[in-house]
């Protein structure tokens, strides 16, 4: 039953780690400004933007995507808190 509650500690920290570097790349492309066109990475994609509203869209869209994992690493940060029992001995 332990190793239940570990794994879901391993995937939890994986997807903190990833939901860092979305929140990164989002709030880069969120806050960024250009003067011509600019080619941005987007899902695997290459997309070429040419207003700072579009930018600031996919921005929009790595942040909101990074908050879904945060949640869903919470979600199983408190099943290991169920999971694993914690030693009270001082």
């Amino acid at each position: 039953m332990n190793k239940i509650g570990w794994l879901c500690l391993g995937v939890a920290g994986g997807l903190v780690l990833w939901a860092i570097t979305l929140f990164s790349t989002g709030f880069g492309y969120y806050n960024g400004q250009f003067n011509e066109a600019l080619y941005v990475k987007f899902m695997g994609d290459i997309v070429k933007v040419t207003t700072t509203e579009e930018l600031s869209k996919y921005g929009s869209y790595y942040l909101g995507l990074s908050s879904i994992l945060m949640f869903c690493a919470i979600f199983l940060y408190r099943k290991f808190l169920k999971i694993v029992p914690v030693n009270n001995e001082v």
